[in-house]
């Protein structure tokens, strides 16, 4: 009698959660296919970008077909930027962008030291931003060396040797991911299913991190190494690519840089941004998914700062300072880490990046004792690396 009367119930809910179900992914269908649409829309960009500059009257001036050039490159990356918005935030599954519920503190293994050294690179990067080549004064040309944990190139032969390794490590995500279900599966079919699950359960971690640096680590080298693919500079007299001067923009030599440019942005761009936000199973810092998109966002828009805006030193630090405070204030408001003690530390970190900024700009100033940009950063990043933490400290305790 219980069970008969029970039974109804069961299949009631099954019915509900399968509807559910079905409600949710007809809701995501036709965000993907508008995400498609833009993809389409990239990838013309893409061509376009290639095709109609060069092809031009020669009567038009190199300079207006550098507005040409440039506008294309605009609507590619942000016809791009619609494809993973659609694709991946709109149309993902809804689970996929809440919260981490399943914390239980911090342990200290090799996905949590990982994920820490990788905080740290990260915030290495973008405070190396602020050191462009237009900013001078004492010190900064040491400090610059930091910038090659971001872009990891010079003008000339050495950024035609890193574009192409950064080109094959814009594919290695999806290869790594391959060859770890490749070799899944032969463990399955030689020594069967046993085997393979101890084989992933053992190096679960190991996998994730390698996968985890793929992504987020080497996320900006190759974003900001693929960019500077397409960097051309279009003056009265001609066309060169910033990357690499000796190089004519737009002629046999550069189009195959453009063409391998645009296709990794293609593959790793929208990929990558997504896997970031939801790595939440590689280690105990877990991060909310949707402050980590916008963040990511955020380095996307520092790398093409850096990359077609660095001789223009306002603006590019106007817009470096503009992205470094709003992610500030995202970190210390939202609290995006469930570890507390992370929040604090990336407090710290883009406070420093902040202050860096700052420096920078007093930089600028015309007459400026070149020594006195350095006193201000040696200063905030004392405040900031010294002073912070003693606040906190003060203030929260000893992080448990």
């Amino acid at each position: 009698m219980s069970a008969s009367s029970t039974q109804p119930v069961i299949n009631e809910e099954e019915e509900e959660e399968q509807e559910q179900a079905a409600q949710a992914q007809q809701s995501q269908f036709p965000y993907k296919k508008i995400g498609g649409f833009f993809l389409a829309l990239a990838i013309v960009m893409a061509i376009l970008l290639i095709a109609v500059p060069e092809s031009i009257s020669n009567n038009v001036s190199y300079p207006n077909r550098g507005k040409v050039f440039f506008a294309f490159i605009g609507l590619f990356i942000v016809f791009l930027f619609s494809c993973l918005y659609c694709t991946y935030y709109l149309g993902g599954h809804r689970d996929s962008w809440d919260v981490e519920t399943n914390f239980d503190g911090v342990r200290l293994n090799f996905s949590n030291i990982t994920a820490i050294i990788g905080l740290v690179i990260e915030f290495v990067q973008i405070c190396s931003f602020a050191f462009n080549s237009q900013i001078q004064f004492t010190g900064v040309e040491s400090l610059r060396n930091m910038t090659y944990v971001a872009l990891p190139f010079t003008p000339g032969h050495v950024f035609r040797v890193m574009f192409w390794i950064m080109f094959v490590i814009a594919f290695s995500p999806y290869l790594f991911v391959v060859s770890v279900r490749i070799i899944i599966y032969w463990i399955t079919r030689m020594h069967g299913e046993t085997k393979s699950s101890e084989f992933v359960t053992k190096y679960q971690q190991q996998i994730y991190s390698i996968l985890w640096v793929l992504v987020n680590t080497l996320y900006l080298p190759v974003i900001g190494t693929m960019m500077g693919g397409i960097d051309c500079t279009f003056t009265s007299s001609g066309v060169t690519l910033d990357s690499d001067p000796s190089i004519h923009c737009l002629s046999s030599a550069h189009v195959p840089y453009v063409i391998c440019s645009v296709i990794a942005l293609i593959i790793y761009y929208p990929a990558a941004s997504f896997a970031q936000s939801q790595t939440q199973s590689i280690s105990d810092i877990k991060f909310k998914p949707k402050i980590v998109f916008i963040f990511v966002q955020g380095k996307v828009i520092l790398a093409a700062m850096n990359i077609f805006f660095s001789n223009y030193p306002k603006l590019y630090l106007g817009v470096n300072l503009s992205v470094e405070i709003i992610m500030l204030f995202i970190n210390i408001y939202f609290e995006p880490c469930l570890e507390l003690w992370v929040n604090k530390l990336q407090t710290i970190f883009y406070s420093i990046s902040v202050w860096t900024a700052i420096s920078a700009f007093v930089a600028l100033k015309p007459g400026i004792d070149p020594n006195t940009p350095l006193v201000l950063l040696i200063i905030g990043w004392i405040v900031a690396g010294v002073g912070l933490p003693i606040f906190f400290f003060i203030v929260y305790g000893v992080p448990e």
